[in-house]
């Protein structure tokens, strides 16, 4: 789906619930839209500041929780950093030590992680599987090979 549909859905889905349109929500999502990298708040708004001089950090933050809430973004916690994805289906991310870019996993564990079926038979109702994978992305593992083979 591109970008003007994405937006186009979740405005008429923000109208549904009677939610307010401001230029600086619609902002946020295009920002999030356009920039997969899993922003925090503060990137956002340093971005966004760039046109919208006179938005706070309150607004940001606001909205990001409003958004979160209504479930058109998803916050991802790692370890005490707060980032944002506008990919809202279930999937999971990888976190390089080195770069620190976070790069989404697509991938269902259901039927391939062992650990489910051990839960399920100890009786436990699982709803909801959000995996985060730590190591070296591709191009960091490469720099780092190189750097001990030279």
């Amino acid at each position: 789906m591109n970008k003007e549909k994405q937006i186009e859905k979740i405005i008429t889905s923000l109208k549904t619930n009677n939610i307010k349109l401001t230029h600086t929500r619609i902002e946020i999502l295009e920002y999030l839209i356009d920039n997969k990298n899993h922003p925090t708040a503060d990137e956002i708004y340093n971005a966004i500041k760039k046109k919208y001089w006179t938005i706070s950090k309150a607004t940001i933050y606001s909205t990001l929780d409003l958004l979160e809430e209504l479930g058109k973004i998803q916050k991802i916690i790692i370890g005490s950093s707060a980032r944002y994805d506008w990919n809202t289906k279930p999937h999971h991310h990888f976190i390089c030590r080195k770069c620190g870019k976070i790069y989404d996993i697509e991938q269902e564990f259901v039927n391939i992680c062992p650990i489910i079926n051990i839960v399920k038979k100890k009786g436990y109702k699982i709803e909801n599987i959000k995996a985060y994978f730590y190591g070296l992305c591709p191009k960091c593992a490469t720099e780092e090979l190189k750097k001990e083979v030279g």
